[in-house]
């Protein structure tokens, strides 16, 4: 389980990380920060926290739609209001880049069965065309890539920017989602078993808005953290069903997607 490590990461960036004011807006933040995380649980189940799984299943869905200009998330978190581009579209939808046109999970599954051994296994996400002055939402995550070590799953996170509050409360579990999507193709193929998720963070911060919350975290400690797990896909057809149905799923017929439409 995770908490010992989202604990630390908590204290350190309270206690170590530097006093910054971006736009006006009050952080703390550590740089190049890097922590390694057991996929099994990826939730910040702290009782401070209040984590929503039912908000993250909404949005794990809207990624699956892999539609950029689809604006109906935004009837579930107001947050998305302030960072839709000007053309309507988000670029956040990390499903865009996995499962869209640039068939990102396709060519991670590929790369790994044509050599097991790949270090190209890699879905870019931030683009040249996202860095321009009239674009809002700018991808906090450069990019996502697999590899296998012996005989199990590594995936490997950069981001430019993480909030480790409301955002990496969420990218967590979404990157948790992608990875198990990526394992369950590859039993297939291999024996595989399930290895860890780094995430690297250029800047990873927390905002004077959470302070209160990341405290009462730090006073409360881990023994009440609760061990919440996301189900695995039984089967790679269960895997590729889910994605084939664009998060659009009308009769659950696994574990995974009965989990994700409860």
């Amino acid at each position: 389980m995770n908490q010992h490590i989202w604990y630390d990461m908590f204290y350190n960036t309270m206690t170590k990380g530097e006093e910054l004011a971006p736009r006006g807006l009050k952080i703390r933040e550590i740089r190049d920060l890097q922590i390694t995380i057991d996929p099994t649980y990826p939730f910040m189940m702290f009782p401070a926290r209040k984590y929503d799984i039912g908000y993250f299943k909404k949005e794990m869905l809207w990624k699956l739609g892999a539609n950029r200009m689809d604006d109906s998330i935004k009837q579930h978190a107001k947050m998305w209001e302030s960072v839709q581009n000007p053309d309507g579209s988000f670029n956040s939808n990390y499903g865009h880049y996995w499962f869209g046109p640039q068939m990102g999970f396709w060519h991670v599954v590929m790369e790994l069965i044509r050599d097991k051994d790949s270090r190209q296994a890699v879905i870019p996400m931030l683009s040249k065309e996202h860095m321009t002055p009239e674009t809002i939402d700018k991808v906090c995550t450069m990019g996502v890539g697999f590899h296998i070590r012996n005989s199990e799953l590594y995936m490997s996170v950069q981001m430019r920017s993480s909030d480790q509050i409301f955002g990496l409360g969420t990218d967590i579990p979404t990157f948790s989602f992608l990875y198990r999507l990526v394992l369950a193709v590859l039993k297939d193929h291999y024996d595989i078993y399930v290895g860890s998720i780094s995430i690297t963070a250029m800047s990873s911060h927390i905002y004077e808005r959470h302070f209160p919350m990341v405290e009462r975290i730090l006073e409360d400690g881990t023994d009440n953290y609760e061990a919440v797990e996301m189900p695995w896909f039984p089967s790679s057809a269960a895997a590729l069903r889910i994605i084939a149905s664009r998060g659009k799923i009308e009769t659950p017929k696994s574990i995974m997607e009965e989990w994700l439409m409860s």
